[in-house]
């Protein structure tokens, strides 16, 4: 999972995003916090093509390359250009950073990465993942929005709704994580030179990747 450091020092961490980070989507790419739901409310209010007509008129661009059906991309795409003043298509074009930038991955060979996933998994579960869901869904959080279709909250409603078992529940987060770690990994490309990867299995991986960037600032790459 490789973690991004711009090394004028800023630090964020990051992972199937960091990709687009040299191509200075950092700020203007991010969405307002309530945008989401008060583009669920409207869509709800007035029907979801009012969106989708919004977005052909604002950015035809993009609106020309979504998947219409997909109301989360149309709702995200009018939060950025409502919050930016321009149109996401614009946002997405590619050009140079205007910071030096360091990238550290972290890796491991494929069974002890799930094997830490499955721990982590279990660990959830032990610290109350279950009860969480089950609060959430009494304060009026039904199973049917977008925030409770992640995983871990997607088969702990199924559980809760009497579609699963509990331990039936947990045997299934841990293979959709795996699915997720791997389709994280296919977002970088063997031997990238802009990405220093580090064996977490070995070594103390924390105080490698201090000793990266400290050498990246000590050249004076800032």
């Amino acid at each position: 999972m490789p973690v991004g450091v711009p090394t004028r020092r800023r630090r964020f961490v990051n992972g199937v995003r960091i990709s687009r980070t040299p191509n200075r989507l950092l700020e203007r790419d991010r969405p307002a916090p309530a945008g989401a739901r008060s583009g669920r409310t409207r869509a709800g209010r007035e029907g979801a093509q009012s969106l989708v007509e919004e977005l052909e008129r604002v950015d035809p661009a993009y609106a020309a390359s979504v998947d219409k059906q997909n109301l989360r991309r149309v709702i995200r795409a009018l939060e950025v250009y409502h919050r930016t003043g321009q149109p996401l298509s614009s946002c997405r074009t590619r050009t140079p950073p205007d910071f030096a930038w360091t990238a550290i991955g972290l890796a491991c060979p494929r069974d002890e990465l799930y094997r830490r996933i499955d721990a982590r998994v279990d660990a959830m579960m032990a610290a109350g993942l279950a009860a969480e869901v089950r609060g959430l869904i009494e304060r009026g959080y039904g199973c049917d929005l977008p925030s409770m279709s992640g995983i871990g909250y997607r088969q702990v409603c199924q559980h809760l709704g009497g579609e699963l078992a509990l331990g039936q529940a947990v045997e299934r987060i841990k293979p959709e994580t795996h699915r997720l770690a791997r389709m994280q990994g296919n977002w970088f490309r063997p031997g990238d030179q802009r990405i220093h990867w580090l064996d977490i299995s070995a070594g103390d991986p924390f105080a490698e990747a201090l000793g990266v960037v400290e050498s990246r600032l000590n050249r004076g790459d800032q």
